[in-house]
């Protein structure tokens, strides 16, 4: 938009606001798909091509919650970061899995802003697949399914 003041030209665009993304409990602690959250001794995400989870432990359970890159209409921000943290409810070990890689190159910020929040967190670059975790000898150890 463009409009006149006091002889200048003056130039702007109005943006929509962002929403935050909005998470729900899954349903099924073996599959908790995108923008999903779940607590369980074991918890499986649905595949992952861009994404990660972050997990911790919280009263002997895995607690888990599946990051997209976007939603249907925004790119992650760190407030929806900081969202996401919150479902972990102060949980213990915090873990970060999934597609790391693509985190670091599309939304680099966002990305150290979950790493230095969770900090100290275990990270598992392993990129593309289905992932989960459980606890073994009180950590949370990595579940792969091919």
């Amino acid at each position: 938009m463009e409009w006149r003041l006091n002889g200048v030209f003056v130039s702007f665009e109005i943006k929509e606001p962002q929403m935050p993304y909005v998470f729900t409990q899954a349903t099924d602690t073996e599959a908790i798909a995108e923008r999903e959250w779940g607590k369980a001794d074991e918890i499986m995400f649905t595949a992952f091509t861009s994404c990660i989870g972050i997990m911790a432990i919280k009263d002997d359970q895995v607690i888990g919650v599946h990051l997209t890159l976007r939603d249907d209409t925004n790119a992650v921000t760190n407030a929806d970061i900081d969202t996401a943290i919150g479902l972990l409810d102060g949980g213990a070990y915090p873990v970060v899995i999934g597609a790391i890689s693509a985190w670091e190159a599309s939304a680099t910020a966002v990305y150290q802003h979950l790493v230095d929040t969770l900090h100290p967190v275990e990270q598992y670059g392993y990129g593309d697949g289905t992932f989960g975790g459980e606890i073994v000898n009180g950590r949370i150890q990595p579940r792969y399914v091919a």
